[in-house]
């Protein structure tokens, strides 16, 4: 079964909540997957509100999420997902059978140390942004990248695609920018983003055509693992006819997930109205594009050979996922893949965007790809119903 997460932001649903024991110290929370497929690496959360009203003594180093059944210890993080140094809530992974129920002891006890599965780095003097889950990594480019021999003016998406199950970024970039476009049997970078969309990138639409913004100006790390990695990035105003706008992007990596969450705010002047715009893939030999609208989450994917440079093998599928309410389109030129749709000025719309690689052992081929798709839109549609927390 190929390891699925969904990513940050997912509202849950909620059922009651019952009581250990008379101890203040710990509750437990229920959780069930009400759909009828398996579910791993299923990121829960509760609002640090709760668990600190709830749990005496709890702490950012003084909680800890166990299974009921089993009594062990599950990873967990306590998040501040806004970066004013308070914790939001207390997130922690688990697996699900098909409509499985699970409970879990939160406990004010000191949890251990888990190791990292989502990362995020900012490097000079390429002024690059990378991420990656034990999954997949990807990056970005800021205005460094200009002043360097490798000048470039591109806010597409690249990725790396790994067969270790682990974090490579920082090694990766230990061993230089040549080197990691090589598989020394941990994966590699052997996609070209050029000034394209890349895997999952944005422009604004106008007059039929893709308007792309600059490289990003401006970032920040919210978040940095160990379940949970976020930040967020800044473009500097760019036009397509009349219509002037600045983007931010928050993107929210998950471990285990091969599909990061992006939440995109255009801004515009007071009075702007709707603002077109596409999210997509470039395209390449041999890539075959796909769309689906059976669920409530539309996806698009392009999928094709692996580009053979310095080795690369395999097959690669790229997709986004969007609201179906929200397709106006979907657009194949000759360079690219994507989706038509609009957002309201100032208002942020959420995108999941990633890739999947045959050699990475999670795929076998272009169906297991599908499903993976299909089935993250499930569940972003029917997330896992959590307890409340009450008293």
């Amino acid at each position: 079964m190929n390891r699925l997460s969904v990513a940050a932001g997912v509202a849950v649903a909620l059922l009651s909540v019952h009581r250990l024991d008379a101890q203040p110290r710990e509750f437990v929370v229920q959780a069930e997957n009400t759909l009828g497929f398996a579910r791993s690496d299923e990121m829960l959360s509760l609002p640090w509100s709760r668990v600190s009203a709830q749990v005496a003594g709890a702490s950012i180093k003084q909680v800890r999420v166990r299974d009921a059944g089993s009594g062990r210890e599950v990873a967990s993080q306590v998040l501040d997902g806004n970066g004013d140094g308070a914790p939001d809530s207390l997130l922690f992974v688990a697996d699900f059978r098909a409509k499985e129920r699970r409970r879990f002891v939160v406990e004010a006890v000191a949890p251990a140390v888990w190791p990292a599965r989502t990362f995020a780095r900012h490097g000079d003097p390429r002024d690059d942004m990378a991420w990656e889950s034990d999954r997949l990594a990807w990056r970005i480019y800021g205005q460094g990248l200009k002043k360097t021999s490798s000048a470039m003016s591109s806010s597409g998406v690249d990725i790396w695609v790994k067969k270790a199950k682990g974090l490579v970024v920082e090694k990766w970039y230990t061993k230089g920018h040549d080197a990691y476009h090589v598989d020394d049997g941990e994966g590699a970078d052997f996609y070209d983003v050029g000034e394209t969309l890349g895997a999952g990138g944005t422009a604004l639409w106008h007059g039929d055509s893709l308007v792309r913004a600059d490289n990003f100006t401006q970032w920040k790390i919210v978040a940095n693992g160990p379940l949970r990695t976020i930040f967020e990035v800044e473009y500097p105003e760019w036009k397509a006819g009349a219509l002037a706008v600045t983007q931010t992007k928050r993107i929210i990596i998950d471990a285990g997930s091969n599909l990061y969450r992006e939440e995109s705010t255009f801004r515009a002047p007071a009075g702007t109205g709707s603002i077109p715009y596409v999210i997509g893939e470039v395209k390449r030999p041999g890539m075959v594009g796909t769309t689906s609208r059976t669920q409530a989450w539309a996806w698009l994917t392009g999928w094709g050979p692996t580009a053979p440079k310095k080795g690369g093998d395999g097959e690669i599928g790229t997709a986004v996922l969007l609201p179906r309410d929200r397709v106006r389109d979907w657009k194949e030129t000759s360079s690219h893949y994507f989706a038509v749709t609009a957002a309201q000025p100032n208002v942020p719309v959420v995108h999941y965007t990633g890739a999947g690689w045959t050699l990475s052992g999670d795929f076998r081929d272009v169906r297991d790809w599908w499903r993976y798709l299909d089935e993250f839109a499930q569940r972003l549609a029917t997330p896992i119903v959590v307890g409340a927390v009450t008293p």
